[in-house]
């Protein structure tokens, strides 16, 4: 099966694998009814899900995800490509705000949400934000292809083509979160401004991600550009008007959202700042998990005791203030710890600012950095342990590796090897210095031995 997109400037030619697997996932989505406006009416549809990869047979990105909607009718159909199409054209808009002028094609980072087409199963053309045309098959047996259309015998004997819609996207590997750290990861900081700026502007186009969690947060690498970007976008949703039931995860659930959900008599009311704030404290638990480590996070943080289920760490600044003290013991870290558990409160820096409709990640992610750099700059360091006097001496070099691994965007272990290749070049530095050192005391040495023979050979 190939699949075909193409727009100004840019063409690719997608070769379908597959799966790896025979296993479908069920996913149901509650959509707007065609032709409801904006009365609020949704249908609900259960699709069975497909999820496999594409290579891309032209230049540009190469691989490809490829996920694969089966609806039971043609009403169910056409009701969920309305909404992909709907989703996929916000969140690339968004995705144009970050690229400024120079942007060449959509699938071109930097992006805030990874894009996604919408590509119909019975071969029909489609156009995306009016840009974009997206076709199964390639030009040249279109009209054979809409004549006589067969999909795969993987994905059904027999399958209606009208009845599949296939979601493709580039393809980005998942990040593998520190589980912890007893220091803050202050290196990743920079690399989410990208991230918080896209929030922002989704947010100003009155969509909301709703699932905004470590496993939905992906590194992308693409020529001189990186940074962390939002993948899955299934839960995304227009926040004005709100929907009237949200998806999401509830592990990483906002507290206003939490509370409305355990409460039967209050039932879902839904805001677009209610919607906001849970795309924001989404963003605030991730950038806490590369900093803390996720499994920190997640088990001291957002787990419930089974005796008190209706509270948690993250739901007061208090809280999180204490356990933040007690996983960074030393005091200079008091800057970047007041500010990281300013938004899980309630007041004008918590609930308030993270409900209101105006732009918040990025200033918010903007006080993060200062803080962090304060500390650096006006907290007294803790005493110099025992022994430390050695390292002091190889403190200019001890630097520049530090300087060296964190310079620009990087993912974790591409730090690792950065330092590594550093220590190397340093240790050889040092190597060199020992070895010239010796040498010119060797020959001292055996200058001195040279005048104390003569010496006694010429007493003789």
């Amino acid at each position: 099966m190939v699949i075909d997109l193409s727009g100004p400037h840019w063409h690719v030619q997608l070769t379908v694998a597959p799966p790896p697997t025979g296993d479908r996932k069920s996913v149901d989505f509650d959509v707007p009814l065609i032709g409801a406006g904006e009365t609020g009416q949704l249908r609900r549809i259960r699709t069975q899900v497909i999820f496999t990869t594409a290579a891309n047979e032209r230049n540009g990105w190469q691989n490809w995800h490829v996920k694969i909607y089966g609806c039971a009718d043609l009403g169910d159909a056409e009701a969920l490509r309305q909404h992909l199409h709907g989703q996929a054209s916000a969140l690339q808009r968004a995705n144009q705000y970050l690229g400024g002028h120079g942007r060449r094609s959509p699938i071109e980072p930097p992006w805030a949400v990874v894009p996604v087409q919408v590509v119909r199963g019975d071969g029909q053309l489609e156009q995306l934000s009016g840009a974009v045309t997206t076709r199964l098959g390639t030009p040249s047996d279109q009209i054979v292809a809409q004549l006589d259309r067969r999909l795969p015998s993987w994905i059904g004997e027999g399958a209606r083509p009208d009845l599949y819609l296939l979601a493709v996207s580039p393809q980005i590997d998942l990040l593998k979160w520190e589980s912890l750290r007893r220091w803050p990861g202050t290196e990743h900081l920079i690399d989410f401004r990208q991230l918080a700026a896209g929030l922002d502007q989704l947010h100003q186009l009155k969509w909301a991600h709703c699932d905004l969690k470590p496993d939905n947060v992906c590194w992308c690498t693409y020529q001189e550009t990186s940074g962390y970007v939002l993948i899955d976008t299934d839960a995304a949703t227009q926040a004005d008007p709100p929907p009237p039931v949200l998806r999401g995860t509830e592990l990483y659930e906002y507290g206003g959202l939490r509370r409305m959900r355990t409460d039967p008599a209050r039932g879902w009311q839904l805001t677009p700042g209610l919607l906001y704030a849970q795309d924001r404290f989404g963003l605030m638990i991730v950038v806490l998990c590369a900093l803390a480590g996720r499994y920190w996070v997640e088990n001291t943080l957002l787990n419930t005791d089974p005796d008190d289920p209706w509270s948690r760490v993250a739901d007061s600044e208090t809280a999180v203030q204490k356990a933040l003290r007690e996983h960074w013991a030393d005091p200079r870290w008091e800057p970047l710890i007041t500010v990281l558990a300013e938004p899980f409160g309630t007041g004008p820096r918590g609930q308030i600012a993270l409900e209101a409709t105006r732009p918040w990640a990025e200033a918010w992610l903007a006080e993060v950095i200062e803080a962090e750099q304060r500390c650096d700059r006006d907290q007294p360091r803790q005493p110099v342990p025992p022994g430390a006097e050695l390292a002091s001496a190889y403190a200019g070099h001890i630097e520049a590796v530090r300087t060296y691994a964190q310079h620009g965007p990087a993912t974790r272990p591409e730090r690792v090897h950065r330092a590594y290749d550093a220590i190397g070049i340093r240790a050889q530095e040092v190597a060199l210095r020992q070895a010239v050192l010796w040498l010119s005391i060797w020959c001292l040495g055996c200058v001195a031995v040279a005048v104390a023979l003569g010496v006694l050979v010429g007493g003789g």
